[in-house]
């Protein structure tokens, strides 16, 4: 009976130590993994620390130039699960600071809407319903200053408006991250360091509804940049918005620079003029 007990109390002993062993193993494999990541994580995020003035002005300096500029897109519509996409195409058409032209088509060539912006006017005719709108830009300064450039410049991924002095600098998925921020919004920039172009804009907007926060993100990003007269200008444009649960997707299939350009808007007498506000 005495040698029963002893075998018990050696079992339940030696039990006792393999569940220490592997608990302390456990905890050695965590500890590795954890360590293992964080290196990893600094091997990827080698970037080069650089103030904000600094990576402001290499932003400024590899703008996409152009005084005349006139482009064939495609556009894809769909909401954030890809269910229902809807395919258009169009033409762009620019004069720097000066004009905006746009004319989008389905995709059998019929044309449904065309937008022109000038230093002074913003018009839109519908073709689908038959109607059209024309507007002082002004009406718009108060949503955006000087909307026409800030137009253009989100067409080709450029953005005069950074201020270097607002935004904090930071490092993430290997791109430098201008953020700024205020109590109800936090505004990011992201910045491809190879090439020093903005890659992606996104905004969070806080929205205090019945003492509960909400909130909204809408994004920009700019990919497949290609080349053309020694600048980089954005193939494709994605516009996504959580509150809206949709992306819009911009793909230039054509770009040339340089040549005059005409914008032809002229409004059939049977088309009816509406007001947006």
């Amino acid at each position: 009976m005495s040698s029963q007990r002893t075998t018990d109390n050696r079992r339940q002993t030696l039990s006792t130590i393999y569940r220490r062993i592997l608990t302390n193993v456990s905890w050695i494999i965590v500890l590795v993994i954890i360590i293992s990541s964080c290196s990893t994580k600094k091997e990827t995020s080698n970037l080069r620390i650089l103030s904000a003035n600094h990576i402001v002005k290499e932003v400024e300096d590899n703008r996409f130039e152009f005084d005349n500029l006139e482009a064939k897109f495609d556009v894809k519509i769909k909401d954030s699960k890809g269910i229902n996409p809807m395919g258009l195409k169009g033409q762009l058409r620019m004069q720097n600071d000066s004009v905006i032209w746009v004319s989008i088509s389905l995709k059998l060539g019929v044309e449904v809407a065309r937008v022109m912006i000038t230093e002074d006017s913003l018009k839109f005719i519908n073709r689908t319903n038959k109607t059209y709108f024309a507007t002082n830009i002004e009406d718009l300064d108060s949503i955006v200053e000087n909307p026409l450039q800030f137009v253009q410049g989100l067409l080709v991924g450029n953005d005069s408006r950074i201020r270097y002095d607002k935004h904090q600098v930071k490092i993430e998925d290997n791109k430098y991250k201008l953020e700024m921020k205020d109590e109800l919004m936090t505004k990011s920039i992201y910045i491809t360091p190879e090439i020093f172009r903005i890659s992606k804009y996104e905004i969070n907007n806080f929205f205090l509804n019945k003492n509960i926060i909400s909130q909204s993100v809408s994004s920009l990003s700019y990919n497949n940049f290609q080349n053309i007269n020694d600048k980089l200008i954005p193939s494709k444009i994605i516009f996504e918005d959580s509150s809206l649960d949709g992306i819009i997707e911009i793909n230039y299939t054509e770009v040339k620079v340089g040549e005059k350009l005409e914008y032809p808007f002229n409004v059939s007498k049977k088309y009816n003029k509406i007001s947006l506000w």
